[in-house]
């Protein structure tokens, strides 16, 4: 058979000349590809045998040299500015959802979102953070043998600021209880006094104290008073205070609980519950917490072993309020006193969005108020320590 053969091959008259290839391609498929020099030879990658099948798959390459369509389909268009690629998990390659920030952060910072579809570094908090939801209701106790309250080598005339009366009639009265349930009745004294709280062996000093199950408190603790107790003139108090928490994103809620307390003497020997709402300066996080105010709700003057009382305690969503309670030891015979401090049915008063504030509660169990005087209390610096102890919200 006759053939003809080229080494170079030209179009026109004065196109370049290129040369051939002077050997057949090593595998099937493979394109011929030029140089600049108008040299032709085959590409060592082999062009895929068939079509894409779909839209938008680019070509691979193996190390064979061999050449197919990617089984992942490109975007159709390009994305916004740092919009990491991802798949769908049907073939399709797409933008994602959230863009990347555009530069490095610094050390140990983590990716975070703003929720609206942008990334960006962020340092996490050193403060520990404490769950509310973890299934836990508790409360700060503390308390006080005020026996003898206006005896030289007691309490002074006045107690800690002026005279006290355990059912809370009076904002003095308010102050003086907030003070003594944080451990000291006269936080700014100078000199050695007495801290009109945990006064005897027996009582308590701000406490944890924490539910079994559907109640917490004691209930006709035995006190034993050998200092010229000998009636029920004056009797000790005891406090407690739960933080309550409205978990929810808006309105408020009535918090019911339940409460049994012992009331010793008259008014200066009653028992009550208030509770103390915050007020800030702008929003509801405890960080900007600068006022508030106590509202009581029950004060009782009557001698009583086991007064019982039903607190309904409005609590906003997004905020938590401080819920206390006072009682006073029952004369039972000479030296000897019993009291009744009981929170009850907390089953159903924690439940759904309300919560035992966990955060408040570790707060007032250990933080700091530096504006407290003996005349005056300032719960909403619990607020503020809160926030810097264990996170603001």
């Amino acid at each position: 058979m006759a053939k003809i053969i080229v080494e170079q091959v030209q179009g026109g008259g004065s196109g370049t000349a290129l040369t051939v290839p002077t050997a057949a391609a090593t595998v099937n498929n493979q394109a011929v590809v030029g140089s600049t020099a108008g040299v032709l030879s085959h590409s060592p990658i082999a062009l895929p045998a068939a079509a894409s099948g779909a839209n938008n798959r680019p070509l691979v390459g193996a190390t064979s040299g061999a050449t197919s369509f990617s089984p992942l389909a490109l975007p159709a268009a390009d994305g916004a500015a740092n919009k990491p690629i991802t798949t769908n998990g049907s073939g399709q390659l797409q933008f994602g959802a959230v863009a990347l920030p555009a530069a490095d952060g610094t050390a140990n910072q983590v990716l975070q979102t703003n929720g609206s579809g942008v990334g960006s570094w962020g340092t996490i908090s050193s403060s520990p953070v404490i769950d509310d939801n973890i299934l836990s209701t508790g409360m700060v106790i503390s308390s006080s043998a005020r026996q003898n309250v206006y005896s030289t080598g007691e309490w002074s005339s006045s107690g800690p600021n002026s005279t006290y009366y355990n059912n809370l009639q009076d904002a003095s009265s308010q102050g003086q209880a907030w003070n003594m349930l944080m451990g000291d009745g006269k936080p700014d004294a100078t000199t050695d006094q007495i801290f009109y709280a945990n006064d005897d062996g027996e009582q308590f000093h701000r406490e944890l104290l924490f539910a079994h199950n559907r109640r917490m408190g004691h209930n006709m603790r035995d006190f034993n008073y050998h200092d010229n107790a000998t009636s029920q003139s004056y009797a000790g108090v005891t406090f407690s205070c739960i933080p309550i928490r409205n978990s929810a994103s808006s309105g408020s809620t009535n918090v019911v609980i339940k409460a049994i307390r012992s009331c010793g003497n008259n008014n200066y020997g009653g028992c009550s519950n208030m509770y103390y709402t915050a007020t800030y300066s702008s929003g509801t996080n405890y960080a900007n917490a600068t006022g508030g105010a106590w509202t009581v709700l029950n004060s009782h003057a009557s001698n009583d072993d086991t007064y019982e009382y039903t607190c309904t305690v409005p609590v906003a969503a997004g905020t938590t309020v401080l819920l206390f309670m006072s009682s006073a030891h029952r004369y039972h015979t000479t030296y000897r006193f019993k009291d009744t401090h009981t929170w009850y049915d907390l089953h159903t008063a924690f439940a759904s969005d309300i919560k035992c504030d966990q955060r408040m509660l570790h707060a007032l169990w250990m933080g700091r108020q530096p504006s407290q005087t003996n005349s005056t209390h300032t719960p909403y610096e619990l607020y503020t320590t809160c926030a810097t102890l264990f996170g603001d919200r």
